[in-house]
């Protein structure tokens, strides 16, 4: 009996251990659509490859470190929407080796103005370390359209 209430304890433990920190991501996977241009960002979902089912590519503005890699044609890294870089767990496989950043990706289409985590090879991160939030995601200003932000929910074109 107390074999079995120290194994349980033991597998509670590591399952709850387990469970803390953010999502993985960064792990390589299919965007399912064709290479997008240079200049574009893509998330794509559900994409079968990632465990939070979101893949997303965003433009190459930075050099590369050494031991880094930038995803190749229709390919992206799997992400998670987060809330700070900690939510942010990097895959031991993953090609980004500075890890990753929670920052607003796109402006435009179903996840305008959500948070995702981001590779810092691949973007400029300003001194401070963080990107800034985009003058678009700003749900003061009525004149922006992402039906994601605050208070947008039935109004207008928002469902």
């Amino acid at each position: 009996m107390i074999r079995h209430s120290f194994l349980f304890i033991f597998v509670a433990t590591a399952v709850a251990l387990g469970a803390c920190g953010g999502e993985e991501v960064g792990r390589i996977c299919d965007l399912g659509v064709e290479a997008p241009g240079v200049n574009e960002t893509v998330v794509a979902s559900p994409s079968l490859d990632c465990t939070t089912r979101t893949c997303l590519k965003v433009p190459l503005t930075n050099a590369l470190p050494a031991g880094s890699r930038y995803p190749d044609g229709n390919r992206g890294l799997c992400t998670a929407e987060c809330e700070s870089d900690d939510d942010c767990e990097r895959v031991p496989e993953s090609p980004c080796a500075g890890g990753f950043t929670c920052a607003i990706p796109t402006t435009v289409g179903p996840f305008c103005c959500r948070k995702f985590c981001i590779c810092k090879d691949y973007v400029v991160i300003p001194e401070n370390g963080t990107i800034p939030e985009p003058l678009a995601c700003d749900a003061g200003n009525p004149d922006n359209a992402c039906c994601n932000l605050p208070g947008r929910a039935g109004q207008g074109i928002c469902p």
